[in-house]
């Protein structure tokens, strides 16, 4: 599918760019590519203020008051992002709404960070190291069953964005992503 191989993210933020959310999308229109605003999520380091959190509500009405309705995609239980888009258009609008409603349930992702840690939880300060395994000679079996124990302690939620602020965890440019 064209419009997935190209994957442009927009963090909306209050007071920054919300008003260009309509802009954004069209680029949807004209080309395949698919356009994702994402709630400003908290980070060590990013300065995080639940006040310029836009709401994914909020832009995909911003949107539709300029391009009309939008039409929800069928997307798979692991998407991290719900995908819309418009009769005649080329791509497609992605929401990820990790703050508003989050998609911990259906989340299968894992990250590998540059480090060779192991989150199961973008927002999980807990990690495993495989590099550290690794290095001290584990088999391959011994490094499934890190994984396996590092899923096996995966919460079945993230703790909400007003706990996530005050929680020690890597900035995002060192879980990379």
């Amino acid at each position: 599918d064209e419009a997935r191989s190209l994957k442009v993210n927009v963090v909306a933020m209050k007071g920054v760019n919300e008003d260009e959310a309509a802009d954004f999308a069209a680029w949807a229109a004209r080309a395949p590519v698919e356009v994702r605003f994402i709630e400003v999520m908290p980070f060590d380091g990013n300065g995080w203020d639940r006040t310029e959190l836009v709401p994914w509500t909020t832009t995909r009405a911003a949107i539709e008051a300029v391009h009309g309705p939008l039409t929800p995609l069928a997307d798979a239980p692991s998407s991290t992002a719900r995908t819309f888009t418009r009769p005649g258009w080329r791509g497609r609008i992605g929401f990820v709404a990790s703050m508003t409603a989050p998609f911990c349930a259906g989340c299968t992702r894992l990250r590998i960070t540059a480090d060779g840690s192991l989150k199961v939880c973008l927002f999980g300060a807990r990690e495993v190291s495989l590099r550290d395994a690794l290095r001290s000679g584990a088999t391959d079996a011994e490094v499934v069953a890190l994984v396996g124990a590092a899923l096996a302690g995966k919460a079945a939620a993230h703790a909400g964005m007003d706990i996530l602020a005050t929680t020690d965890n890597r900035p995002m440019i060192t879980i990379g992503g």
